[in-house]
């Protein structure tokens, strides 16, 4: 063996670890070497090699032995008060270490577009930490194009889609389905909609394409976009003020409002569909919080979740 890798090993063999803070304190509590060895399943031999180790390395006597046993040198009884502390601090910081787990274990990341995150998402976390209270959530909103990319990157556990944007894994469940409906506060038939105020709102690029799509097959004119807001959310409220008409999930239309309503058709007069799906990878529902989600939205119908907003109710 070279002289540079024997001192690299002897280094190694001398550097004090956790062991040797037990020895310490050992020695301290017992007051002999059998006793400590026999604590620690190490020979005596091996111990007094460890104890000369320790002594060569912080360059001072520990131990001093008589007839009668062993004592601490003060340099010992110093080196021992430490090793008691060392191991407190170090048992604290790894229950410390096992709670910050412990509650990563409890976090669920999900991921879901608008209209699922403002009515549905509330009320299926209030529900769900009725079971698990310690449950903590991490929502990202995104439109469900965007949802796939990042169940696909593994930065969500589970996902919300309005419609299949391709997910190719098995972890795919139908939650519920509704309609697309052009909706006012006042009478109309579909001819009327071409000369109508609408209102209009921001929403992603799949939906926009299907409702104008939609239009096109129907009207020859462009659409009188009266008022333009940037959320699903405040355009159903002016369409529930009277401010126009808007093309609404029916879901959104509260049964109690005098709200009329006309279920939109694609080309061969069938209405057209928006089905919510949950994803998720199989192999990744591996822990009881993962598990104990996935068996409450199969066991709930997705449509309890719904809450729609108060304000929209008293309109």
């Amino acid at each position: 063996m070279s002289s540079a890798l024997q001192q690299g090993t002897q280094s190694r063999e001398e550097t004090m670890d956790n062991r040797d803070l037990l020895i310490l304190k050992y020695l301290s509590d017992f007051k002999n070497i059998t006793k400590t060895a026999n604590a620690l399943f190490m020979s005596q031999p091996a111990l007094t090699k460890r104890i000369k180790h320790m002594e060569k390395e912080l360059n001072t006597q520990l131990v001093e032995s008589s007839n009668k046993g062993i004592t601490l040198t003060p340099t010992g009884i110093e080196a021992a008060l430490f090793a008691d502390d060392a191991l407190n601090r170090f048992d604290q910081l790894t229950k410390r270490l096992a709670e910050i787990d412990n509650k990563n274990l409890s976090v669920l990341r999900l991921t879901a577009p608008n209209i699922i995150c403002e009515y549905y998402l509330p009320s299926i976390i209030r529900k769900f930490k009725k079971i698990h209270p310690k449950a903590r959530f991490l929502i990202t909103m995104a439109p469900s194009s965007k949802v796939v990319s990042l169940m696909n990157n593994n930065q969500c556990d589970f996902g919300f889609l309005r419609n299949d944007f391709g997910w190719d894994d098995a972890g795919m469940l139908l939650l519920t389905t509704n309609h697309i409906v052009a909706a006012c506060r006042q009478p109309f038939a579909l001819k009327d909609l071409s000369h109508m105020n609408r209102v209009a709102y921001t929403t992603d690029a799949y939906y926009m394409k299907m409702l104008d799509l939609w239009w096109s097959n129907n009207f020859s004119t462009p659409p009188h976009i009266d008022v333009q807001v940037s959320s699903l959310d405040l355009c159903c409220e002016m369409v529930f003020q009277g401010l126009g008409f808007g093309l609404l999930p029916s879901v959104l239309i509260p049964k109690d409002l005098p709200i009329h309503q006309l279920v939109l058709n694609d080309k061969d007069g069938k209405p057209i569909q928006r089905h919510t799906y949950l994803i998720f990878k199989e192999k990744e529902v591996n822990s009881r919080i993962k598990k104990d989600f996935l068996a409450f939205i199969q066991e709930h119908p997705f449509e309890s979740f719904l809450s729609l907003h108060e304000a929209a109710k008293e309109v």
